[in-house]
């Protein structure tokens, strides 16, 4: 934290082009260079948020550093967040980076018996199992500079796959249907949104506030947060949590034919999809519903041993795929895709893509699969456009090629062999024997489809949850 010297910024000391500012002290000791990308906020000169009082303004910024044993190559990153007390800050500190009050989401009153609604989860084993850490040492470090003890909010740290189902439908999903409003801040990758949009169905009523949710990104693609903005600096959302507003999330639902299973346990285990509690075998999405080289690259890199490689995981299973260790041929997906579309006056039409052959077929409401994966262009944060990427069988190395250009702003949707349209909906019957073929995902969860089954994918009209974002 600080050292209680202050520092001066100028307007001349900021350089726009590289983003760094200069702090300089007033003792005249080493100035202080801070990157935009690392900062959380700019406090205001008062120990409550509200009325200014002096001149002397808290900058927080997360500092990283690495740490290797004996010489090694082997080094561990580790953040900390430090505050510095600013005099004057300039313009463009107080238009980028100042909290001048708490936002509503942050500020809203305790429920019944002081109950909190504000929620902040953590997601022990996401990624690479960092939000632990994150939060204990820049998220509580942060909300206690804003004033935010721990009586102001309830922290829930999993204790399995399950933990956010079950805190949505003991906590959240029940005072949401009491028309409650809530905030919860999650760190976790897009499975932990998923999961929230899913339980949070059976909570659906005339009472029901859509709870709000701050994402900090946690997970290995982390998609929806790329696509949202939120993870375009160092402080994997936490910045746009703090100066965002809530915005609907949009989703789909996708529908299964009977005897289709969620895998659990990384492929090893099974839970029915179709149940009681739904009998349609609906799952729901923010991200992407996808089949064929795209499910089955995430299918297989889903175990602990991948996920150390981080987002590296998902091209190491696409080499296997694509050029499989024991030399046979890549495999050629059977079945048929219907989609739904509407006309320039808004009518409903269908259209089936003119092969049964394919190699690559995904739909999403996102821009970003990765930070820098750009599967779809076109898309804009949270404009419920639901987009198709798709291309039959072709050589490995050309399906290298095209996969490739997604890294270079989605140059692959130019190509001649890439289909890319904007979609209402979409059925996919699977002609496939073997059900490692038939896997589907969900926003990171894997959906086997029984023998001779399908699936429909269709936009939802409403939303359950908002997301906090800026500069929407």
């Amino acid at each position: 934290m600080s050292d209680g010297v202050a520092y001066r910024a100028s307007t001349a000391s900021v350089d726009k082009e590289s983003q760094i500012i200069t702090l300089c002290r007033d003792d005249d000791q080493q100035n202080v260079e801070i990157h935009f990308r690392d900062v959380i906020a700019l406090l205001p000169p008062t120990s409550e948020l509200g009325a200014s009082q002096g001149k002397d303004y808290t900058l927080l910024r997360i500092s990283k550093s690495e740490v290797g044993d004996n010489g090694s190559s082997e080094k561990e990153k580790y953040m900390t967040t430090e505050s510095f007390r600013v005099v004057d800050p300039p313009e463009v500190l107080l238009d980028h980076f100042l909290i001048s009050r708490l936002p509503e989401h942050l500020s809203g009153p305790s429920g019944k018996n002081d109950e909190c609604n504000l929620h902040v989860i953590v997601s022990i084993k996401s990624g690479i199992c960092e939000a632990e850490v994150f939060f204990d040492d820049i998220v509580q470090v942060a909300f206690h500079a804003l004033g935010l003890s721990g009586q102001h909010y309830q922290v829930h740290k999993t204790s399995s796959d399950q933990s956010i189902k079950e805190f949505v439908n003991d906590v959240l999903g029940p005072r949401a249907g009491s028309g409650i409003a809530q905030t919860a801040l999650l760190l976790s990758g897009d499975g932990g949104i998923v999961d929230i949009i899913n339980v949070l169905q059976s909570f659906r009523c005339t009472k029901f506030i859509q709870p709000t949710i701050g994402l900090l990104a946690m997970g290995t693609g982390n998609a929806l947060a790329n696509s949202a903005g939120l993870n375009r600096d160092s402080t994997r959302g936490l910045r746009s949590f703090l100066r965002g507003y809530p915005q609907n999330l949009p989703t789909f639902a996708a529908s299964f034919s009977p005897n289709s299973n969620h895998l659990t346990d990384e492929g090893r285990g099974s839970e029915p999809l179709n149940t009681r509690e739904n009998p349609h075998g609906i799952v729901y999405g923010a991200v992407v519903c996808s089949w064929a080289l795209h499910a089955s690259l995430v299918a297989d890199s889903d175990t602990a041993e991948y996920r150390k490689f981080g987002s590296q995981r998902f091209q190491m299973a696409a080499k296997e795929l694509l050029d499989p260790s024991d030399g046979s041929k890549p495999h050629i997906y059977s079945g048929r895709v219907t989609l739904f579309k509407k006309n320039g006056m808004g009518q409903d039409y269908t259209e089936h893509l003119d092969r049964t052959k394919h190699m690559y077929v995904l739909a999403t409401l996102v821009s970003n699969l990765e930070e820098k994966l750009s599967i779809s262009p076109r898309s804009k944060p949270l404009d419920g456009q639901l987009r198709l990427v798709h291309f039959g069988p072709l050589p490995s190395e050309e399906i290298v090629r095209i996969l490739g250009l997604a890294f270079q702003g989605g140059k692959h949707v130019h190509e001649a062999s890439v289909g890319y349209d904007t979609i209402a909906g979409m059925r996919i019957e699977l002609d496939e024997e073997e059900s490692h073929w038939r896997r589907i995902c969900i926003d990171g969860k894997i959906i086997q489809v029984g023998k001779g089954g399908w699936v429909v994918i269709q936009k939802e009209l409403y939303g359950v949850v908002n997301l906090v974002v800026e500069d929407h």
